[in-house]
């Protein structure tokens, strides 16, 4: 005959083994309005290797970058006033105009920009977040 107290412990085990398989989850959308007057606009979301983010933006009005200018840009190879990705604080920026598909391989902070000075305006940057670990996915929402 099974004791209560047996009998207890089997439904805790059984339940730890129902909750610790967790589905993945889920994506994230963020808005962030990046403006010209800030070179890098810290968006406040640490990522972990194995997360994914997909950035959605457009590009503002610069003034004309003389050939000298454009050379000094954070991209160079990238249009003036376009929108820029960069995944830790001394990352080579990755063009986000219009989009972009980043695979997180390495942890990182995820910071937007403008490509250019001269520039007026604001771009509403779109940023979808696939987190990898439940972890990013109940971390607080970062500011906007």
């Amino acid at each position: 005959m099974k004791t209560p107290g047996i009998l207890f412990a089997l439904v805790v085990v059984a339940s730890f083994a129902q909750t610790s398989k967790q589905d993945p989850p889920k994506p994230r959308d963020y808005s962030f309005k990046v403006s010209t007057e800030r070179v890098w606009t810290d968006t406040g979301l640490d990522l972990e290797k194995g997360d994914r983010v997909h950035v959605y933006g457009a590009v503002v009005a610069c003034e004309g970058q003389t050939p000298s200018e454009k050379a000094h840009l954070p991209l160079p190879t990238a249009p003036a006033g376009s929108l820029l990705v960069k995944l830790h604080g001394e990352a080579r920026p990755i063009l986000a105009s219009p989009d972009a598909d980043i695979p997180i391989v390495e942890n990182g902070r995820l910071y937007l920009g403008i490509n250019g000075w001269h520039c007026h305006g604001i771009i509403s940057a779109k940023v979808r977040v696939e987190w990898h670990s439940a972890r990013a996915a109940r971390s607080e929402s970062p500011p906007k």
